[in-house]
């Protein structure tokens, strides 16, 4: 664990399902400190010397700690020290994973000013600098990246090049992150759509290669109707978006009659996806992924179950029995999932259907847990305040037989649960 906490008012926002600006600001300060941790470790693997990408690490952060943080607080930072890390602990760490070092430091020392020339790794045939692009880089192991006044310049056996210092600015040899921006009802929002960075991998189904021009323009036109949908319905998880979501990642469609998207324990804000088959359902995934993430940043600091429980529970938005933990994770998202459905009632034939649902999956998952006899201090406090929030959900009325349809419907779920599993 970390040795920080959260302030009382940010555990109890995060504990009733939101966090506000503040509550995810405190989790990216836990964020950054835990990515430093994990860097020291793994600069201690390498031999001291005056190019260890550590030395260009340090300059960066004494000459801009703001702009420094930001470079190391990038969720696929968080991604790529938690694969290193694991490998090192094992002693079976590669040295193309080592020199990923390479490339964050180039990059932190380009956003603050600082010179300096490192040899990045070359995998796949490209050369990534985290959270700008990929250098297309054939059959070298490495390329030069040199940081010069803020520019970031590339030698290649092919030739050099200097990254273009606008967003998405193709030229030959350059493939940038892509971006996927908004703006509704005062509130902005811009994502990175990466496909080429090398640890962004890790999900159930792997993630697309570099996306045609025309699918990342679907991409766009989706998302800038479902980030209209949060801002004007949702305006306080839309701020809480803006504030802790940075990056999606876009997985290979191995389905083409289902949507998928999932959160990595290590990768706070970031997660992986298939393009959803609506504005709605984009919002809805934007909300629960992020549901995800606040919880797993949140576990960092604090433990709410106990890990000695090794009973498996029924969680009604899956087939198979989950652990406490596991169930936990599910709950919290659906909380996010049931308000989004909520609030967008109106606004789509659907929303109330599966506002139904949605609260009564929270409300049969949160008792399991209550029950469970298997949480921490914390996590008494935790589950106390997200009940007062669940049965906020439970109270809002619905019309017609929406509700006696999604207790018909969970109890089928449930029957279908024992059937395959047992009791």
């Amino acid at each position: 664990m970390i040795d920080l906490r959260l302030t009382p008012a940010a555990f109890d926002g995060l504990a009733g399902g939101y966090g506000g600006r503040t509550g995810i600001g405190e989790l990216r300060e836990a964020q950054v400190s835990k990515h430093l941790l994990l860097i020291r470790f793994l600069l201690d693997q390498l031999p001291a010397t005056s190019t260890s990408p550590g030395n260009l690490l340090e300059r960066s952060r004494v000459a801009a700690p703001e702009e420094f943080r930001s470079v190391i607080g990038a969720p696929l930072v968080g991604a790529w020290a938690a694969i290193a890390g694991r490998a090192a602990t094992l002693g079976t760490v590669a040295e193309a994973d080592l020199s990923h070092l390479n490339a964050i430091a180039i990059v932190a020392a380009a956003a603050t000013g600082v010179d300096g020339c490192v040899q990045v790794p070359v995998q796949h045939g490209r050369a990534v600098l985290p959270g700008l692009g990929a250098v297309v880089a054939g059959d070298a192991a490495t390329v030069a990246v040199t940081a010069q006044r803020g520019r970031l310049l590339v030698t290649t056996d092919r030739g050099g090049l200097e990254v273009p210092a606008g967003p998405e600015r193709e030229v030959s040899g350059w493939e940038p992150v892509r971006v996927l921006s908004a703006s509704s009802a005062g509130l902005r929002i811009r994502l990175g759509l990466d496909d080429v960075h090398p640890y962004r991998h890790g999900y159930h189904v792997p993630p697309a290669n570099r996306l045609p021009a025309a699918e990342v323009d679907r991409w766009r036109a989706l998302f800038d109707e479902a980030w209209e949908l949060l801002a004007v319905h949702l305006p306080e998880r839309a701020a809480e978006l803006v504030a802790g979501l940075e990056t999606l990642v876009p997985l290979a469609q191995t389905d083409a009659r289902s949507a998928r998207s999932a959160t990595l324990r290590h990768a706070v804000g970031v997660f992986g996806l298939t393009l959803p088959p609506t504005p709605h359902d984009f919002a809805v995934t934007l909300v629960h992924e992020f549901q995800h993430s606040k919880l797993s940043a949140l576990l960092d600091l604090t433990r709410l179950t106990d890990p000695a429980d090794d009973r498996r529970y029924f969680a009604p938005w899956r087939t198979d029995p989950r652990p406490l933990a596991g169930l936990l994770q599910g709950v919290y998202a659906f909380v996010g999932v049931a308000d989004t459905w909520r609030a967008l009632q109106g606004t789509v034939g659907v929303a109330t259907a599966r506002f139904a649902e949605a609260r009564l999956q929270v409300d049969r998952g949160l008792r399991a847990i209550e029950e469970s006899g298997a949480l921490t201090g914390d996590g008494e406090a935790f589950i106390a305040r997200l009940r007062r929030t669940a049965d906020r959900l439970l109270a809002e009325p619905l019309p017609g037989t929406a509700d006696e349809d999604a207790r018909a419907a969970l109890a089928r779920t449930y029957a279908a649960w024992r059937d395959h599993n047992g009791t």
